[in-house]
């Protein structure tokens, strides 16, 4: 419990927590208002996407917009790399050792704070999608909020769990990779350019399937069931994406601290 507490205060009383998470909620609302603004325009209608016409699946895709784009889980992802990394760059890595000699407690800890902090980050980012993308369905698309409908809550609840398992992979890559600056890059690298890449060879391979196990095909899915039932595309069902990417995210976070215990303190 005290080496919970630690790894608490690390990261609230440091500035990197809500310098972040600034970036995220602007991210958050400004993407699900621009998502809300496409709802019925001709492009939408022609796709046969949920944006086609104002409804509660419309509202699933604008609040989890910044997911879809592949932008806002990269705010978690670095958090969770800085989180570990900052103790082998600000040298408090020995101190936290000694303080506490069993390494796997430090890293319970660690996950531990990182769920509490990524429950943080999806509940203030929920409410900055709900309210850019619903005033705009609002007020320009004759919609409302649609906080009436239990699969928009399904959405925003599962944006808390979204954002743990990214803030959970971060951390893996840093207990992979010490140096901050290359676990950073590596870490948003593979997430963002890297994802792409492996998309577009897929395609080329016509191994569609494969591309549904992608972080960011099992986040859109998780987010977004209706697109399981979206015609020529390969997407699990919402429950399955979670627990896949569940895995992905202890799997990373408890093989990264296992090599980390077998490391030099120093």
């Amino acid at each position: 419990m005290n080496a919970f507490k630690s790894e608490i205060l690390k990261i609230f009383t440091t500035k990197l927590w809500w310098g972040l998470l600034i970036g995220a909620i602007i991210v958050a609302g400004g993407i699900s208002a621009l998502f809300a603004a496409q709802i019925g325009t001709d492009t939408m209608r022609d796709s046969g996407t949920a944006l086609s016409q104002i409804s509660p699946q419309a509202a699933q895709s604008v609040y989890s917009a910044g997911f879809q784009a592949s932008l806002l889980q990269l705010f978690p992802l670095a958090l969770g790399v800085l989180i570990v990394t900052a103790e082998f760059r600000h040298k408090t890595w020995t101190a936290t050792v000694l303080a506490t000699p069993k390494r796997w407690k430090i890293s319970v800890a660690k996950m531990g704070a990182a769920v509490v902090v990524g429950v943080v980050y999806g509940i203030v980012c929920d409410v900055s999608a709900v309210i850019g993308g619903g005033l705009v369905m609002k007020l320009a698309k004759n919609g409302s909020f649609y906080l009436d409908s239990g699969d928009v809550w399904q959405t925003l609840a599962l944006m808390l769990l979204v954002f743990v398992i990214w803030v959970l992979l971060g951390m893996g890559f840093g207990l992979l990779l010490r140096n901050q600056i290359a676990a950073v890059f590596v870490a948003i690298g593979l997430a963002f350019i890297g994802d792409l890449l492996f998309n577009v060879i897929f395609r080329l391979l016509h191994w569609e399937g494969a591309a549904a196990y992608l972080p960011s095909s099992l986040t859109s899915a998780t987010l977004n069931p209706q697109l399981a039932d979206v015609p020529h595309e390969h997407y699990l069902s919402w429950w399955a994406a979670a627990i896949v990417l569940t895995a992905y995210g202890l799997g990373l976070a408890v093989i990264g601290s296992i090599i980390n215990q077998r490391k030099d303190v120093l």
